[in-house]
């Protein structure tokens, strides 16, 4: 593709210098033709040089045709004169003044301080003459007066060509002149425009700082240009938004919240407060859900910025939330329906194995003798123990539980819990790899957390294996680990290994549930590793430092 100059500007810049090639060939020209006619002259003078010398030389040796060859040269234009003390001696034509003798000289010492040379054209009558003199023996002097006819049409030429070169310079100056100034015209309005614009060149040569200050404005007009368009598009999606029916209403507001634009929906939800040059309701005026009348409105703002980032308003959005909070508590109460449903099965099952327990032992209590009696009684009185204690872990854990935080040492909370397992369970001691981590916990709930954690270890190894524990700080979070080389937990039980009363033990199946909600309340977790072979590992995390 090939780019079209600007044709008017150009074109007289053409006929410009056409001109002046036009006026240098003409000189160019003349001059040759001066040359070459100069050239003919001197061959030709050169010619008749030679023809008089040998006349002369004729005239000379022969006596007799003396007048003959001196009425040749007196035709041709020729004067001749030798003067001797003072008088002519012998004459020949028109030869000039008789005074002085050496004339154009004054004297031979002038003659010979021009170097002896031939003076003229000079103005003899009507002709114009070349003239040379030369000195004889004896003092006399001899002058020569010859025709300068081709001198001057010679000095006619150079006198033209002299002219016409002046003409041709001075013309060529002059168009020079023009052709720059309208050259340059645009280029000092350009760099007048970009001075104005950058606040001078500085240090930077001119033709680099308009190159620049070109370059720059480009960039800053494509940026304007990707800027107009992405506003451009913006305006199209608001304009689509606003006129075309949508599920969710959009206000339009300037700087000061006074609304400028909304849609259909927009008026539905928020009723007849919402009109064009009215502030925006307050409650509109910040993100999150309220009740407008019976319908339940999220609101969300964003900020309408301009190409250049400068702030326009906001853009509300406002979608009706009525169903879907309707919808959400309906979830909720089933979720809480089946949560309480499974807690119900499993203190059901639990109460029902109990029961049957202390059903059988009763049945079996009036055929006994004394001694199985006792045994019976005994039986049913740790039966009944043991399930006074389910329904306690169970209350624990139903009822809400609010956190009293403390700063204390991670390790130390942890050797505390270790030493009441111990002590009620000594044939296993858990072996402790601590390091101080300083955390700010409810020192009550954290310590059940750990003994819920290292009473499940103990009882998996069965009183042979071991337990380990270590402590560690990691990022943003205190680990607290327990592991042991029991048999470890199927893949069936590890998917529900949390919820409550699943368990692999006769205990009740509270312990890891309300584990893991106590360190949630933390902020924290509990969470199941497996192992590699067999075992199990069980992590819990705790926030370090104060609570966000």
């Amino acid at each position: 593709m090939t780019s079209v100059l600007p044709s008017r500007r150009f074109r007289e810049a053409r006929v410009l210098i056409g001109a002046a090639l036009l006026m240098l060939v003409a000189m160019i020209a003349v001059e040759m033709g001066g040359v070459l006619g100069v050239a003919g002259l001197v061959e030709e003078e050169t010619g008749r040089a030679a023809l008089v010398a040998a006349q002369m030389l004729a005239a000379n040796a022969a006596q007799v045709d003396a007048a003959r060859y001196h009425a040749a040269l007196r035709a041709d234009g020729w004067g001749m004169v030798v003067f001797r003390n003072g008088t002519v001696d012998w004459s020949l034509g028109e030869f000039g003044p008789l005074l002085p003798a050496w004339w154009p000289w004054h004297s031979r010492e002038q003659w010979e301080a021009a170097g002896g040379t031939v003076a003229g054209p000079l103005a003899l009558g009507t002709r114009q003459v070349m003239v040379a003199c030369q000195p004889l023996a004896g003092g006399g002097v001899a002058r020569v007066a010859v025709p300068a006819t081709r001198a001057r049409t010679a000095g006619r030429w150079r006198m033209a060509g002299a002219v016409l070169a002046l003409v041709v310079g001075l013309g060529g100056a002059f168009l020079a002149w023009v052709l720059i100034t309208r050259a340059l015209g645009p280029y000092r309005e350009l760099l007048a425009e970009a001075v104005r614009i950058a606040h001078g060149p500085g240090e930077e040569p001119e033709d680099r700082f308009l190159v620049g200050t070109f370059k720059d404005a480009v960039r800053r007009l494509e940026a304007s240009e990707a800027g107009a368009r992405q506003r451009v598009d913006e305006l199209e999606v608001l304009t689509q938004v606003l006129t075309r029916e949508a599920s969710f209403g959009v206000v339009v507001t300037d700087m000061l919240d006074v609304v400028q634009a909304y849609n259909p929906p927009a008026q539905a939800l928020a009723g007849d407060e919402l009109a064009v040059g009215r502030g925006l309701p307050a409650a509109l005026c910040s993100d999150g859900r309220l009740a407008l009348g019976e319908r339940v409105v999220e609101v969300r703002r964003f900020p309408l910025l301009a190409s250049t980032g400068a702030s326009l308003g906001h853009v509300t959005f406002l979608s009706d939330r009525t169903s879907l909070e309707a919808l959400e508590r309906t979830l909720a109460e089933r979720e809480q329906m089946a949560q309480l449903g499974e807690l119900s099965a499993g203190m059901a099952h639990e109460l029902r194995n109990a029961l049957a327990t202390i059903r059988g032992y009763l049945r079996l209590l009036p055929e006994a003798d004394e001694e199985r009696r006792a045994r019976f009684v005994a039986a049913m009185e740790q039966e009944a123990g043991e399930l006074g204690g389910l329904l306690e872990r169970f209350l624990r854990f139903a009822q809400p539980h609010e956190l009293l935080r403390q700063r204390c040492d991670l390790a130390e909370l942890v050797t505390e819990a270790a030493a009441r397992v111990a002590a009620s369970s000594p044939a296993v001691v858990p072996k402790l790899a601590l390091a101080p981590c300083e955390v700010v916990v409810d020192r009550m709930a954290v310590g059940v957390i750990v003994e819920n954690l290292l009473r499940n270890a103990v009882e998996a190894v069965g009183g042979t294996g071991s337990v380990r524990v270590l402590t560690a700080a990691t990022g943003d979070y205190a680990r607290v680990v327990v592991e042991d080389d029991g048999p470890g937990v199927s893949p069936q039980v590890a998917d529900r290994l949390f919820r409550p009363f699943v368990s692999t033990k006769p205990s009740g199946g509270l312990g890891l549930a309300m584990s893991r909600r106590l360190a949630r309340l933390h902020g924290g977790d509990v969470v199941y590793e497996p192992c590699e072979g067999h075992g199990a590992r069980f992590v819990l995390t705790l926030p370090l430092g104060d609570p966000a």
